[in-house]
């Protein structure tokens, strides 16, 4: 029969592989369940794995945090060697990642956070875990997680053999350099990635080709959420001065960029989310009871002396005094950080451990063992021998520390066993027992949530009723909702009694008109029957329109639809009225309408379309919601029908004549006019031209033109020309001058003829 540690009664195995296993036990004396984690009979034989077991040991006693499994003894004798720890109620997160693929972006980052916050108390102490991994974070049933396995953890800074799991070995890892707190940071991003998408960052199956992308492969980060990128992109930078320096300075961050990605509760909806994948793995869960509240951290009496006993046991105070109420003496030799096989609270997986050289180009040949598979992460290892590296650090003794009270007379108890491994003198076991029994836990008889009521302030409360067996710790939490919509969630933490009533309450900000409030109220431990829920559907309110606005916009031509955005608030979320009045030049051509509800603001939009497109006409529309109106108008702009009007040729003789030309945007009819005017006479043409996008016409003024007189010609369209019309004009040919009129010559006067009767002669 294999060794089981002795005050200890072992229920059930919890886990198994090569460094050994993990049970669920109950302590004799008080009933309390634990986990031990024991280490494999053929490892007990190895000194060095038996010293790095124990370090292993010395290390948890100064790890109380949350986030980490409280280890509460450690005991050894000539049978075996047990790590006695804090029993989880979970299933690891492996579990979870094989049974779902995702756990979606918020319950990751709450995976994250717990992870950074547990990683922080090892980094605060200097220590590095080296092996973070899904197997190692388990998470209880009410979605909070642990950090469990610092097997392999190192001092800051030490360049060790490279051990690890090498899907999420940091590159410095691979390159065989020193670890660093930004190491465990690239491991728990590793896991982060791995939540969010469903695979790891880099998946293949040859070691040597992993090392590769580890070290120089571009971070995958377009396969996650884009919200969350650049933490991904950070946490998974090939240099450790490019990742964030520690586990706190990234909690940091993490908390930033998932308030602005997913609001200020996104905390309380990832563990939701946990708790409910956890709850789908029930028949993994250790045990189906909430696990009881943790004690306290006073040490009860730890000693420590040189290698003396065979039974040996390291007690973490309080706990121990609420699991066995013993205080024992130690014997531990050094602080030297353990370098062992590790064994997972919920799962026994021993890192892998690698031979690395720098990490150049794409390698030739494997580099064994091979990363495990996702199908087998968590069954044993073919190879349980560790590689022992030596340290070369220096051993410093561990100081005495000394309780104040002195040991109870009766509580002493001699047990002689045959020499251990380090066959010395068979040592004495001091035991000291209280004489107080450990309080009985405290369950949770019944729960009710009275009628939910909203007052005047928008503020929801409800009665809280609760009956208990005892007067331990009880908490009750309340998750109030809306219509389906996450709200508030309160936790209220009872104790001292065994009847307790309280109002829980929820500030709304405004009255959820038209809405179902809900409160689910769950209480750890958890009482028969499940939550208990209260409702209340809040009928709609009379709604008053606060607010109207409207715009008004047409596409550019050739557009013909106008749309009128209107937005509106009210005071309620009753039915609203809306109608919408489009005009072209202040003539109404259509109305629209709507009925709205439900909400207390909305964003509605309104079309009108035209046969065609109103060019050069103002449009407005005119919104009347409830009492209140509003009014929006904008011109409609149209490009020019015609391009071109232009007088090519024009002159004036014995008539008037013109040649036109027209160029158009379009083949729709256009009409040409053309004017003459010659003195006080003149003339006008029409003619309509269509089908063609150019045309030139000749043009001729029959009328009588007077020389000498002034003339002019003036061609425009309709529609107008871009540039208007144009026109040519010019003067007649003066008229030709008339000859004068020759006088007839003047006679000379001949002298006077004698006048007789008898002709004369002249002389």
């Amino acid at each position: 029969m294999e060794w089981s540690a002795p005050g200890y009664t072992e229920i059930k195995q919890l886990g198994a592989g090569g460094g050994g296993r993990v049970a669920l036990a109950v302590h004799d004396e008080t009933g309390l369940e634990v986990a031990i984690k024991y280490l494999s009979a053929h490892l007990l034989r190895d000194p060095a794995a038996l010293a790095r077991f124990r370090s292993e040991a010395r290390l948890l006693t100064t790890l109380r945090d949350p986030n980490i499994a409280t280890m509460w003894e450690y005991i050894q004798d000539v049978g075996g060697a047990a790590i006695v720890m804090e029993l989880v109620n979970g299933v690891s997160l492996r579990a979870l990642l094989r049974e779902n693929g995702t756990t979606e972006p918020e319950a990751a980052l709450v995976v994250l956070k717990g992870s950074l916050l547990g990683l922080a108390k090892a980094h605060a102490l200097g220590l590095v875990h080296r092996d973070y991994k899904p197997e190692n974070v388990l998470v209880r049933d009410d979605g909070v997680s642990k950090l469990v396995d610092f097997g392999i953890a190192v001092r800051q800074g030490t360049a060790a053999h490279p051990e690890g799991t090498p899907p999420y070995m940091a590159p410095e890892l691979w390159e065989g350099r020193p670890a660093s707190p930004a190491t465990d940071v690239y491991a728990a991003t590793a896991v982060f990635f791995e939540c969010l998408t469903g695979h790891r960052p880099y998946r293949s199956t040859e070691p040597g080709v992993l090392g590769y992308q580890h070290v120089h492969a571009p971070v995958p980060v377009h396969d996650a959420p884009e919200p969350i990128r650049e933490l991904v992109r950070r946490g998974l930078a090939k240099e450790p001065r490019l990742r964030p320096a520690g586990a706190l300075e990234f909690v940091a961050e993490l908390e930033a960029v998932a308030r602005a990605a997913y609001g200020d509760d996104w905390e309380e909806r990832g563990k939701r989310r946990l708790a409910a994948l956890v709850a789908l793995l029930a028949l993994l869960l250790p045990r189906a009871e909430q696990p009881p509240p943790e004690a306290a951290t006073s040490l009860a009496r730890t000693v420590f002396r040189s290698m003396r006993a065979n039974v040996r046991r390291v007690a973490m105070g309080g706990a121990v005094t609420a699991a066995a109420a013993v205080a024992v003496a130690v014997v531990l030799v050094s602080r030297q950080p353990p370098q062992e096989q590790p064994v997972g609270a919920a799962a026994a997986v021993p890192p892998s451990e690698v031979t690395t050289a720098p990490v150049s180009g794409p390698p030739s040949t494997p580099v064994t063992p091979e990363p495990t598979d996702d199908s087998t992460e968590d069954a044993p290892d073919p190879d349980p021998t560790p590689q022992v590296v030596p340290q070369d650090t220096p051993e410093t003794p561990e100081p005495d520390i000394t309780d104040s009270r002195p040991p109870s007379p009766s509580a002493t108890v001699s047990s002689t066993r045959t020499p251990a491994l380090t066959r010395t003198p068979t040592p004495t076991l001091t035991r000291a027992v209280t004489d107080e029994p450990p309080p009985p836990l405290t369950s949770v008889l019944a729960v009710s949530v009275g009628e939910i009521t909203i007052d005047a302030d928008a503020v929801a409360s409800a009665p809280l009723t609760l009956r208990a067996n005892g007067t331990g710790a009880v908490t009750a939490t309340a998750a109030w909702t809306a219509s389906g919509e996450d709200g508030r969630t309160q936790r209220v933490h009872l104790s001292g009694a065994r009847s307790y009533t309280r109002t829980l309450t929820w500030p709304m900000g405004e009255r959820p008109c038209g809405r179902t409030v809900t409160l689910t109220v769950t209480t750890s431990p958890s009482t028969a029957g499940g939550p208990r829920t209260a409702s209340l559907s809040v009928p709609p309110c009379p709604a008053t329109v606060s607010g109207l606005s409207v715009d008004l916009g047409l596409p550019e031509a050739p557009g013909r639809t106008a749309t009128a955005r209107v937005r509106l608030t009210a005071s309620g979320t009753g039915e609203i009225p809306v109608q919408a009045t489009f005009a072209v030049d202040g003539e109404a051509v259509g109305t629209r309408t709507a009925s709205l509800s439900g909400r207390t603001s909305y964003s509605e939009t309104f079309t009108q379309a035209f046969r065609s497109r109103p060019c050069g006409a103002t449009l407005s529309v005119r919104v009347r919601a409830g009492d209140r109106t509003d009014t929006a108008r904008t011109s409609v702009p149209c490009p020019p029908q015609v391009r071109q009007v232009s007088i090519v040729e024009a002159g004036a003789g014995a008539a008037i004549s013109a040649q036109v030309r027209v160029t158009t945007a379009d083949t729709q009819p256009v009409r040409l006019t053309v004017r003459f005017a010659a003195g006080e006479g003149g003339d006008t043409q029409t003619v309509t031209l269509s089908g063609q996008t150019s045309y030139s016409r000749s043009f001729t003024y029959q009328g009588k033109v007077p020389c000498g007189t002034k003339w002019s010609v003036t061609a425009a369209t309709d529609p107008a020309a871009d540039g208007g019309s144009d026109s040519r004009g010019g003067t007649t040919p003066a008229c030709p001058e008339e000859p004068e009129e020759e006088e007839p010559p003047t006679e000379t006067p001949r002298p006077a003829s004698r006048t007789d009767d008898s002709p004369g002669t002249a002389e």
